[in-house]
């Protein structure tokens, strides 16, 4: 049988409506590195701390990083932050990336061509996880495109569900206890 691992790097997972875990529901995870060895890791993209880099750490106050946006990426190492973000081209994908050292994500900053978070933590599976939660439904996967980038928290993750998925429109806009209504 032939082998049909396709990696999902550059692309978003979006929590099904149903996926209860604290850590992931109703998330957007930008998965930045995916492969059968290592399994998958990604940021999620919809839970900004609402603080930036320089009122957050003040070591960073008086650098071209102070504007940087916090986010909570992940359960994963929640001690250790990251730098990472994404450009769009004319054409094609987003240029993604993450890890940048401090050094490039300064300069990176200070350009501006390039979308620029601080990342808290991040998103893990081991290998063959991932895959076994994507034959469960337990996640939606849905390119990278130009606008939606622009959205945050709740709103994003449900722009994203509305559009890829409309027919899941009655599970997005229900309550969290449908007993409460």
């Amino acid at each position: 049988m032939a082998n049909s691992f396709q990696s999902l790097a550059g692309r978003l997972l979006v929590s099904h409506p149903s996926l209860r875990d604290d850590n992931f529901r109703e998330t957007v995870v930008l998965i930045y590195s995916h492969d059968e060895v290592s399994g998958a890791m990604g940021v999620i993209m919809n839970r900004p701390f609402g603080r930036l880099l320089g009122h957050a750490q003040k070591e960073f106050s008086d650098t071209p990083l102070a504007g940087v946006p916090l986010h909570l990426a992940g359960p994963v190492a929640t001690d250790k932050m990251a730098f990472g973000g994404w450009k769009f081209s004319a054409r094609g994908p987003a240029a993604i990336r993450y890890g940048i050292g401090q050094d490039e994500a300064a300069v990176l900053a200070q350009a501006g061509q390039f979308k620029l978070f601080a990342f808290v933590g991040y998103a893990g599976w081991s290998p063959g996880q991932l895959e076994n939660e994507l034959r469960l439904n337990a996640w939606i996967i849905c390119p990278f495109e130009r606008g939606f980038e622009e959205f945050e928290g709740e709103e994003l993750w449900k722009r994203l569900l509305m559009h890829h998925c409309p027919e899941l429109r009655l599970e997005i806009d229900s309550p969290e206890n449908p007993g409460l209504n």
